[in-house]
C-alpha cells in the first residue's frame, strides 16, 4: 500500500536533541521515520477510530508479536528547511520574558510518500480487514509532528487505493461486534 502526504503547513519531528543554536530541530536525513508514521497511524486507529485492542497489536504488533507489515521512512521530495523563533513577552517590560524564548528547525514540503509492505503471512480472511485499519487510520490523520496544536504539521494522507463500501462494512462490523 502506498500513502501520500501533502503538507499544508511546515512539521518538525524533532529529534529530541539540540544542534546549531536551535532548542528543537528535525533529522535533515530523515525528517518523517517510518517509526513517526507507525505511531501516528496506530494512535489514530485507537482514537479516533475506536478500533479494539487486539485488532490494533494483530495489525500494528503488540508485546507478544510483530506486526505483519512494515513502514517505510516518508519520502520528502522537495522543501525548505526555516528556523521559527516563538517568545513570550513580559506584560509589564514587554520584553521577551526570561527563558521564554524557543527556537526550532522545520520543514515545509509539498508532499511525501511513504508505503506500508507486508512482511509477514496473514491469514487471506484477514487481509482486507487489516486494510481498512490502516488505510482508514491513515486517513483519520490531520497533523503530524511537534506543535500540532500550534499550527504545525497539518496534512492529508491520502491512500494509493480508494476507500469503499467493501473495507467500511468491515471495519464497521468488526467494531460493532467487540463493543
Amino acid at each position: 500500500m502506498k500513502f501520500e502526504i501533502r503538507f499544508h503547513g511546515p512539521f518538525r519531528v524533532a529529534t529530541g536533541a539540540a544542534a546549531d543554536g536551535l532548542n528543537a530541530t528535525y533529522d535533515e536525513h530523515n525528517p518523517l521515520p517510518a517509526s513517526s508514521l507507525k505511531g501516528l497511524m496506530r494512535a489514530h486507529a485507537v482514537t479516533p477510530l475506536k478500533v479494539t485492542g487486539a485488532l490494533v497489536d494483530e495489525v500494528f504488533g503488540g508485546r507478544r508479536c510483530r506486526s505483519p507489515w512494515s513502514w517505510t521512512d516518508a519520502d520528502i521530495t522537495d522543501g525548505a528547511g526555516r528556523v521559527r523563533t516563538q517568545s513570550r513577552l513580559d506584560p509589564v517590560t514587554h520584553t521577551v520574558a526570561k527563558g521564554a524564548m524557543f527556537t526550532s528547525g522545520e520543514l515545509w514540503p509539498s508532499a511525501a510518500n511513504f508505503a506500508i509492505i507486508q512482511r509477514d503471512t496473514i491469514d487471506p480472511t484477514r487481509i482486507d480487514l487489516h486494510r481498512a485499519v490502516l488505510m482508514s487510520a491513515a486517513r483519520a490523520i490531520t497533523a503530524l509532528g511537534s506543535d500540532r496544536r500550534r499550527g504545525l504539521g497539518w496534512i492529508s494522507v491520502i491512500p494509493d487505493s480508494p476507500w469503499d463500501d467493501h473495507l467500511h462494512a468491515l471495519l464497521t462490523s468488526h467494531r460493532s461486534s467487540d463493543e
